[in-house]
């Protein structure tokens, strides 16, 4: 799955059909928003285990962690060095990987 960090829930799609085809349910996703080097996770659910990784435009890895669980937000103050440098944000948990772009 490949999204973009922006301050508006994720959607899949295609959405699921669920009760026929004038129901369609949606899975809302994490949102990741970025300001002054800030990185917020905010969350409609609970997440546990998220590795959240930071990389460069060469794709070397800058910021590494995982955050055994979130409620609603989290968020995470960059060094320097990694908010100079930042190119892409990436987080996973269970079977769901989501891509950003700074």
């Amino acid at each position: 799955m490949l999204s973009y960090a922006t301050s508006t829930p994720f959607v899949d799609w295609p959405p699921d059909e669920q009760g026929g085809e004038d129901n369609r349910g949606i899975t809302l996703l994490p949102t990741i928003d970025y300001r002054d080097g800030v990185v917020t996770i905010i969350t409609p659910y609970q997440i546990d285990d998220v590795e959240v990784t930071i990389r460069d435009n060469q794709g070397s890895v800058l910021y590494s962690t995982v955050i055994p669980v979130i409620i609603v937000q989290h968020s995470i103050v960059l060094p320097d060095d990694v908010d100079a440098n930042k190119y892409s944000i990436q987080i996973a948990y269970g079977d769901i990987h989501l891509i950003g772009f700074f």
